[in-house]
């Protein structure tokens, strides 16, 4: 095997198109085979299937139209999604436990295809990025999109007085709705509120299991975290599209808020719980949960 090929193999992502479990209770659980609807709906991080000159590319974006080209296509993806729907363009969201679900279209449902799996490597898939860097120190500026409709499954740490802690929850913002998870986050929960805000706060779970969250730029250098002197080592890093994606977060949230906020990494959900969130099914709403149809903020 030639060394191209050997760090062609670190990077790789694979399909498996194989069925999922999603907990129903403490005691049984539902199978999902690849085809079928997703009961949770449509969450995850956000990657894009395009067609472009008759070739099929993946990409990650940051914010509309920011695309970032994969450097190889992940094996079996292709070749599920025409067994499961025939040809397809558009966006599939991917997430902590590598379930993968393609966007609902034409007024259908989300589809489950598989399981994503990942090389040594694979968080550099897509040039200039790391979607799996690990953090030093309480928190790191991250390395992937900025965009809190892209980066991953959004949740949060409730109130104290919701009585939920320590399950984490989200709204559905069109709805109202209010969705639980049936798994209870003592660690992370603890976590968030005795070391960022005590009130509760906003989290994203990427698809390497990575936990995300908005954080302003003095929060930032109370961590001893320079942001400019952070996108300049980014560059020199060889993380240019991560450089650019923060410096548009900055300026963008500047202008909407009078301070800069970008995402940070805390931390992977291995350091706190040991998994990641599940739904509580029986909380999700009829028309079940869309995260295109969520509206960022900070």
């Amino acid at each position: 095997m030639t060394q191209k090929m050997i760090e062609v193999n670190k990077l790789s992502w694979t399909l498996e198109p194989v069925a999922t479990e999603l907990p129903l209770d403490e005691n049984n659980s539902i199978t999902i085979h690849p085809g079928d609807d997703y009961p949770p709906g449509y969450t995850g991080s956000k990657f894009t299937i395009r067609r472009i000159q008759n070739k099929y590319q993946l990409s990650v974006k940051s914010y509309t139209g920011n695309y970032v080209d994969a450097k190889t296509l992940p094996k079996n993806l292709l070749s599920t999604i025409i067994r499961l729907k025939g040809n397809y363009s558009g966006s599939l969201r991917i997430r902590w436990n590598g379930d993968t679900i393609l966007a609902p279209q034409n007024s259908g449902a989300e589809m489950y295809i598989g399981k994503m799996t990942y090389g040594d490597d694979a968080g550099k898939l897509f040039p200039g990025l790391d979607l799996d860097k690990e953090k030093h120190g309480r928190m790191a500026v991250y390395t992937g999109p900025q965009s809190g409709l892209d980066v991953g499954e959004k949740w949060s740490v409730p109130a104290f007085k919701s009585g939920d802690r320590p399950k984490l929850i989200r709204r559905v913002l069109r709805t109202k709705d209010r969705i639980k998870t049936i798994t209870e986050h003592f660690k992370l929960t603890d976590f968030i509120v005795k070391q960022l805000n005590p009130a509760g706060k906003r989290l994203y779970v990427t698809n390497f299991g990575h936990i995300v969250t908005p954080v302003h730029n003095v929060e930032l250098r109370a961590n001893h975290i320079d942001l400019l002197q952070t996108i300049e080592n980014f560059n020199s890093d060889g993380l240019y599209n991560a450089s650019r994606f923060t410096y548009q977060k900055a300026e963008r949230s500047f202008k909407e808020s009078g301070t800069p906020w970008v995402m940070a990494l805390i931390g992977h959900i291995d350091d706190f719980d040991g998994f990641g969130p599940q739904f509580d099914l029986s909380t999700i709403p009829d028309n079940r949960l869309n995260e295109d149809d969520d509206l960022e903020d900070m």
